[in-house]
Formats: structure tokens, C-alpha cells, sequence
């Protein structure tokens, strides 16, 4: 088998991650776990916040719950054992590398393919993708780029089915702000690509578009990235799929405009914006 390698998805949030982590994960040649976001780096990036470990303790809890009822299957037995055994590893704080690559699989799983799928990798710091890198001999970076105000608004409803539909106007006049740092940053493709190209030879990082990502052409580009062969893909399932709402002219206008930086840095990286992309923007 050749050097296996070690992949890091970090995004963008609300651009396709879920959908093919399920499809890496059910390729025989990968090796992931059921849990998807693991929030290692961004723990230790931040200063050691355990909030991401409160957040699986509860979802293990929600799990158990279901799995005593006997209202589980066996996705969810999968996934209690791994939010089990990760919550063993890491205690939200304290850097545990060696732990972590063990439970990812690193050495330990005959796959060609071991790794993390966790969007909020997008916002770590230089020194941390760095880091990442270092982790392995052959170390792979995925990132998917969704037209720029479709994922930004996807974003926002999700926030707002968290939250309550209240909070929808304090969310968009956030942002426009400048006070909502969450939502700019992770909309900010020109600051993670950049941290990436700084810390990654340009062939270890894979650029996809997610309005292309549902493609056997797209399944093809990533999986001779990595290195496997192709295998059919469930195109037309939805994973987290958000409640629709519509997005009035007048506001993807201001959007879209709070968000020309990024389209006008993927146009120079990519030689061009897709179709689909420019087929939805809007003028004043």
C-alpha cells in the first residue's frame, strides 16, 4: 500500500463538508470515524475552550437516550462508541497529538485514507495549519467554496434555527456591521487560502466548488487527488439539509457587495469564477 494519507476537510462551513464525509466514509479505501467535527485544532487554536466538549457530552447524552428506547440504529451505536472514545482522548484543552492521530486512524487502520472533517478549521491561525502539516508524511487538504452569498445566507438560517427566527435582522445587520466576526471570518475565503497556500505545496490542497461537488466529474478530481478510485456516490442526498428562505434581490445585493474581495480572489486563484456563480449575482 502506499504512504497513507492524512486529510484535513476544513471547509467552508455550509458548502457540501457533511455530504461527502458519508461518502468518504463509506469508501473502502477511507478510514473515518462517525463523528465528523472533532474541534481539535480550534480547541487548542483558542485557547483551550472545552465549549466544543460540553457540546458532544450532550449529544452523546441525546444518543444514549435514544439508544436506551431502542429508538437508534446502528449509525448511532457507531457514534456514541466514537463521541465515547474521543471524549477519552481529549479534554477540550490539552494538546494530545499522538492521541488524536491514534484515533483518527494514522498508522493503525489499513486505509489509504485517515482524517478530520471539521469546517471550523477554516478559521485557525497560520501556526496551526502549520502544525497540521507537520502531523504526517502525507498530509492532504480539502476545501469547498459555495457561491459566496448562498453560503453566507445558508449560514444565517442555520444560526437562526438554532436560535429562533428573532434573531434573523440582528444576524444580517451583524454581519454588515462588522460585529459578527464568526459569520465574516467564515466567509472569508482569501484569508484561509492564503494561510493554506502559505503552510501547503499548492498539490496537497484540493479546491472544489460546491455547486459542482455533486458530479462524478467532481468525484473523479477528488478521488485521483487522494489517490483511490472512484466509487458511485448518492448524489441527490441531502445531509443537514436547512429550511429554505428566500433571499430578496435588495439583500443579496448588500451581501454580495460586503463580499466582492472573495469573488474577485477566487476569480484570480481559479482563472475565472464558475457559471453558476456569476449566473447569480445581481446588479444595483
Amino acid at each position: 500500500m502506499t504512504a497513507q494519507s492524512l486529510i484535513f476537510c476544513v471547509g467552508a462551513a455550509k458548502a457540501g463538508t457533511s455530504w461527502l464525509h458519508n461518502y468518504l466514509r463509506s469508501h473502502d479505501e477511507c478510514y473515518l470515524r462517525s463523528l465528523k467535527e472533532l474541534h481539535y485544532f480550534n480547541a487548542l487554536d483558542r485557547g483551550g475552550s472545552k465549549w466544543h466538549r460540553k457540546q458532544m457530552v450532550k449529544r452523546l447524552d441525546e444518543v444514549q437516550g435514544k439508544l436506551s428506547l431502542q429508538d437508534g440504529n446502528q449509525e448511532q451505536v457507531q457514534l456514541a462508541a466514537d463521541l465515547e472514545a474521543w471524549l477519552d482522548v481529549f479534554d477540550g484543552e490539552t494538546p494530545v497529538d499522538r492521541a488524536y492521530l491514534d484515533y483518527v486512524g494514522l498508522d493503525r487502520e489499513k486505509a489509504k485514507i485517515v482524517g478530520d472533517f471539521t469546517p471550523a478549521y477554516a478559521l485557525l491561525s497560520k501556526r496551526m495549519l502549520a502544525h497540521m502539516a507537520s502531523l504526517a508524511k502525507k498530509v492532504r487538504v480539502i476545501f469547498l467554496m459555495r457561491e459566496p452569498v448562498d453560503r453566507l445566507w445558508s449560514n444565517i438560517r442555520m444560526n437562526v434555527a438554532r436560535r429562533g427566527p428573532q434573531v434573523m435582522t440582528h444576524e444580517v445587520d451583524s454581519y454588515l456591521s462588522g460585529e459578527n466576526r464568526n459569520l465574516i471570518q467564515r466567509s472569508n475565503y482569501r484569508r484561509t487560502l492564503n494561510r493554506l497556500l502559505e503552510v501547503l505545496p499548492r498539490d496537497a490542497l484540493h479546491l472544489e466548488f460546491y455547486e459542482r461537488l455533486f458530479t462524478p466529474e467532481a468525484i473523479e478530481r477528488l478521488c485521483g487527488f487522494l489517490g483511490i478510485a472512484p466509487k458511485p456516490a448518492a448524489f441527490l442526498r441531502v445531509v443537514h439539509g436547512g429550511r429554505k428562505s428566500t433571499l430578496d434581490p435588495e439583500m443579496r445585493v448588500r451581501l454580495q457587495a460586503s463580499l466582492k474581495p472573495q469573488y474577485n480572489y477566487v476569480d484570480k486563484l481559479m482563472g475565472g469564477l464558475p457559471s453558476e456563480w456569476t449566473n447569480r449575482m445581481v446588479s444595483a
